[in-house]
């Protein structure tokens, strides 16, 4: 990516960033703290103070107070609720408070002594409107129905106690040069009882790319079902059937930023395949922060080439080519999934723990191209044998949020991931690290200059660089200070900007290290299958920025080789 179209990409991010922001906000609505804080505004006794609040170490309020924009600082007595909303939160060491409910702010002070009855604390700013001076979080259920966000809308939806039935016509929310901007039209159930709750969501799909024809390239499905026992602990059964198209890695980026890089700077960072088939999984939850799901799945695996969807900038510039050797075939796919979600536990206000873990056997038979020996063209098109493949892969994505102050936090991240056993890895499940989302200081697939190469495993080499390692091990840290960006601030008389751009903001400084290797084999770029690389061989970056929250710009520069220039990198997302 040039620094030019890097930097240009700006604009359209911070577009993009709106409606990611928004998505954000909306999921606030549903929230406990967010809802306990609105209860206590709307409340008939509450104190309402918009700004500024300060309680001095002689004065004592009686009852409730709520606070909308802030900041608060208490040093005296509130013998009710304390509810800021968007506002923090600063509590001296001779302060009292009730119950103490943060939304969209920080706490400073000793709040395990002066609180009395507990702290709820969300970190998102909560977005709202005043009805009759009434508080009204804003909510829309219908946003982002993407068939990619089917398993976080499930999550979102246990805490929704509403049974509905839904008609969706929306985007897919990514673009990307196999589909262009894929289209989602059906139904979405949600029929909630006593002792658990079905859902449904069954949906076509019409992908924009050109030519348009009434065929599979251009029709798709994508529909589950579950029936989940138990709310907050419980078993839930269910299957899926699907006809569609999708990435190799989809760990290094979500859907949103892959489709603006692609729709404004025809940057495409992700290969694609298609995917026809369906599944049955069973999956044990305990609330939203975990669940184990088990699955088994038969389908079928096919190329997916580039069309020639439109784009901002780059038009007359071809798309980077969707490797076409992706193996087609039948495969039968066992997987075992574990997530771990603590980060928005309402007793974790100094940190918390992400984890997504999942391991695939997968059993059947590929199509390969026929091997004629190095060097010998064959006279006459040979055509593609069949071979039985059978694989196990393994990956793990670990991270711990820490907050080292109310203002500051400290974020470490692990992946790794890769062949486990059997036969070596088919295309569709080759890894590689490298780029603006995992290694920022060097360009994506473009590790000519980096020698040998340990991002992507000679898969540059190959026509459209495609992923080639069968591990890979990354390292992130990052240390985030926040600070308040009040030159643009005017809750009084714009409450709409608070959720988008007009949020706290903070200075990130990073550090990331990383690379891939094949297992067995001979050359530079592989190892035996008990051995991992010397550290010395990883490939590692520096950088700082700034993250607006709703999107963020940021300098890396390559510490492990010198020839890689530094890189502006704008994201419309935290880093991980």
């Amino acid at each position: 990516m040039t620094r030019l179209h890097q930097v240009a990409v700006l604009a359209a991010g911070a577009l993009a960033a709106m409606s990611n922001a928004g998505a954000q906000q909306r999921e606030a609505g549903t929230r406990a703290a967010a809802v306990a804080a609105v209860a206590t505004y709307n409340a008939d006794r509450t104190l309402r103070v918009t700004g500024v609040l300060e309680v001095s170490a002689d004065r004592t309020i009686e009852g409730d107070v709520a606070v909308l924009n802030g900041p608060v600082r208490v040093a005296g007595r509130i013998t009710g609720t304390l509810a800021a909303i968007n506002a923090d939160v600063r509590l001296g060491p001779g302060a009292s408070v009730g119950r103490l409910i943060v939304v969209g702010g920080t706490i400073s002070g000793p709040a395990e002594t002066v609180v009395r009855r507990g702290v709820q604390h969300e970190a998102e700013l909560l977005r709202y409107r005043l009805e009759d001076q009434r508080l009204v979080a804003e909510t829309d259920e219908t946003f982002d129905e993407g068939w990619w966000k089917r398993a976080a809308r499930r999550h979102a939806a246990r805490r929704d106690d509403r049974s509905s039935t839904d008609w969706t016509f929306t985007s897919a929310h990514t673009y990307n040069r196999v589909e262009g901007l894929p289209i989602l039209l059906g139904p979405r159930i949600r029929q909630n009882t006593d002792w658990g709750r079905f859902t449904l969501d069954a949906y076509g799909i019409v992908r924009t790319a050109g030519p348009m024809r009434w065929d599979r390239e251009t029709l798709g499905h994508d529909a589950t079902a579950e029936l989940q026992l138990g709310r907050k602990l419980g078993l839930g059964v269910g299957g899926r059937t699907f006809d569609i198209v999708d990435a190799v890695e989809d760990w290094q980026q979500d859907e949103g930023e892959a489709g603006l890089a692609a729709f404004a700077l025809r940057r495409d960072f992700r290969d694609y395949y298609r995917r026809h088939g369906g599944l049955g999984f069973v999956k044990l939850h305990a609330g939203t922060d975990a669940d184990l799901t088990f699955s088994f799945g038969d389908e079928r695996w096919e190329q997916a080439l580039e069309r020639d969807p439109i784009s901002l900038l780059r038009r007359d510039e071809p798309w980077r080519p969707n490797y076409p050797g992706m193996l087609p075939g039948n495969m039968h796919l066992a997987t075992s999934r574990l997530r771990v979600d603590t980060r928005r536990r309402q007793s974790s206000l100094w940190g918390g723990w992400y984890l997504d873990a999942n391991v695939e056997r997968g059993t059947g038979t590929l199509w390969f191209p026929p091997y004629v020996g190095r060097g010998i063209v064959p006279a006459i098109a040979l055509p593609p044998v069949a071979r039985s493949v059978t694989y196990t892969r393994g990956f793990v994505d670990a991270r711990r949020y820490t907050r080292l102050a109310p203002d500051a936090s400290l974020n470490l991240r692990v992946v790794a991931g890769g062949w486990m056993a059997g036969d070596r890895l088919p295309w569709q499940r080759r890894l590689s690290v490298g780029g603006p989302f995992t290694l920022p200081g060097y360009d994506f697939r473009r590790a000519w200059r980096v020698n040998p190469d340990v991002l992507t495993c000679d898969g540059t080499y190959l026509v459209g660089a495609p992923a080639n390692c069968d591990r890979v091990m990354l390292f992130q840290a990052e240390f985030r200070r926040d600070f308040h960006v009040s030159w643009v601030r005017n809750d009084a008389r714009d409450d709409w900007w608070r959720p988008g751009f007009n949020r706290r903001a903070a200075w990130v400084l990073f550090a990331d290290a990383g690379r891939g290797w094949n297992v067995g084999g001979e050359g530079p770029t592989n190892y035996p299958k008990d051995d991992i690389p010397p550290l010395s061989t990883f490939r590692a970056d520096i950088g700082a920025g700034v993250d607006f929250g709703s999107f963020g710009v940021y300098l890396a520069k390559a510490t492990s080789t010198a020839s890689e220039p530094m890189n502006v990198i704008v994201r419309v997302r935290h880093r991980f």
